[in-house]
C-alpha cells in the first residue's frame, strides 16, 4: 500500500500467526524494512508487485533489531545483489542470544552476513539521506530510521499504536525503552511505521499516540 510518493507499508494482517509489518521505499532507495519470517516473503513480495513495485530491484535491506519475526528473512537477500545492513551493537547481540532465541521459538538459527553494520547518525543511499538512531530498550541495538523529507519513521519495534515494544526478552530495558521513545517524539513525524499493529499518519495523530503512551503505558514498565 502506497503511503505517499516513495513510501509504501506491507501491514500483517494476519491474527494465526506473528509477523512483522515490511516497509518499503521506492525510488531511488529501493530499501526494504524488516523482511519478517522467511516462509511468508513470497505473499510479502506479491503484495509489492500489486503496487507496481518488482521485489527484484530491492537493493538494499535494514532489519531494526534481530527478532525472528523480523530479521529471519533478511537471510534471503544475504550474499545476493542487495546489502543487509543492522546496528552493530544488535549484530553483536544476535551472535550471543540468536541461536538460543531462534530455538525458543522453535526455529531454525540461520547463517548470516552483514553488508552493513549502521551507527547512529546520517545513512546515505543512492543519494537520499536518512538518519539513523539507535533506540534500544526492545532489544540493545534497535534501530529508527528516518526519512526526514518525507517526515516518515520506520520504529521497528519500540513503539506501536497506542502500544510498546515488550521489554521482557532477553536484552530488554523499560528504562531505556522509555528514553529512546522520549528521543523519538521530538521528531518531525507525518508517518509513524511501527513493527506491529497499524501505522499512525498525520502530525497530529502522531503527537497523541506519544501522549497516551506517556499516560497510560509508561506507568506499568
Amino acid at each position: 500500500m502506497k503511503l505517499c510518493d516513495g513510501v509504501y507499508a506491507y501491514i500483517w494482517r494476519g491474527v494465526f500467526e506473528n509477523n512483522c509489518n515490511m516497509y518499503y521505499f521506492g525510488e531511488p532507495l529501493n530499501l526494504l524494512f524488516d523482511p519478517g519470517l522467511a516462509r511468508h516473503l513470497d505473499l510479502r513480495f506479491n503484495d509489492m508487485r500489486s503496487d507496481g513495485l518488482n521485489p527484484d530491484d530491492i537493493t538494499s535491506v535494514i532489519s531494526t533489531h534481530s527478532h525472528p519475526d523480523h530479521f529471519e528473512g533478511c537471510a534471503h537477500f544475504m550474499g545476493g545483489r542487495a546489502r543487509v545492513g543492522m546496528h552493530r551493537d544488535e549484530i553483536a547481540f544476535l551472535k550471543e542470544v540468536g541461536p538460543g532465541f531462534f530455538r525458543m521459538m522453535g526455529m531454525e538459527f540461520p547463517s548470516f552476513s552483514f553488508d552493513m553494520e549502521l551507527e547512529e547518525g546520517p545513512l546515505s543511499l543512492n543519494g537520499v539521506e536518512l538518519e539513523v538512531f539507535l533506540t534500544p530498550g526492545h532489544s540493545p541495538g534497535s534501530v529508527c530510521v528516518y526519512w526526514k523529507e518525507k517526515k516518515v519513521l520506520v520504529c521497528g519495534d519500540l513503539i506501536f499504536r497506542e502500544s510498546v515494544g515488550r521489554t521482557d526478552f532477553p536484552g530488554g530495558d523499560s528504562a531505556k525503552l522509555k528514553a529512546s521513545i522520549e528521543r523519538m517524539a521530538e521528531l518531525d513525524i507525518e508517518y509513524l511505521l511501527p513493527g506491529h499493529m497499524d501505522y499512525v499518519s498525520g502530525a497530529v495523530q502522531v503527537k497523541k499516540n506519544f501522549d497516551v503512551i506517556r499516560r497510560y503505558i509508561f506507568p506499568m514498565l
